[in-house]
């Protein structure tokens, strides 16, 4: 299953492949990358989370994306997808350098300016996922919560 670049139908084709089980081609990064945040969508639902928002990019400046947002408890959460093999050698989460997390604040910002949203407490999340590089092996998850990038 090699699908490049997804529309709207690609993308529910792919979620209904990979709901009966399907796995993508694990030598396409982009559509790992899709399926690593589709399980982290079904993970988060399944931790009880309501998804706000996928993919979230500011009209204003389309490099500031948010993977997920969502909420739990009246809590906002901003969530990072850190998909990567399993033999990776740095691991979801320390991938995460200073860069990206000064790109994530100023999305986060950019959400909350954008969306009117005044949340009481809004907080970031990483959700790394350990895509397997043996057949029959499941992936992952690893659930980090409240890391701290607002100051």
């Amino acid at each position: 299953m090699a699908l490049t670049s997804p529309s709207g139908t690609w993308k529910r084709t792919e979620a209904f492949l990979w709901s009966l089980g399907v796995k993508p081609d694990w030598a396409n990064a982009q559509l790992c990358g899709r399926y690593g945040e589709w399980l982290g969508r079904k993970f988060l639902k399944s931790k009880g989370y309501r998804i706000v928002v996928v993919n979230w990019r500011s009209s204003f400046d389309r490099r500031q994306e948010i993977d997920i947002v969502c909420r739990k408890d009246g809590i906002l959460v901003f969530v990072e997808v850190r998909a990567r093999s399993e033999k990776a050698l740095v691991r979801g989460f320390d991938s995460l350098g200073s860069r990206k997390m000064k790109s994530l604040r100023r999305s986060f910002k950019a959400y909350l300016r954008e969306s009117g949203d005044e949340p009481l407490h809004h907080r970031f999340d990483v959700i790394e996922v350990d895509l397997p590089t043996v057949k029959g092996n499941k992936a992952r998850l690893f659930h980090h919560e409240n890391i701290a990038i607002f100051g």
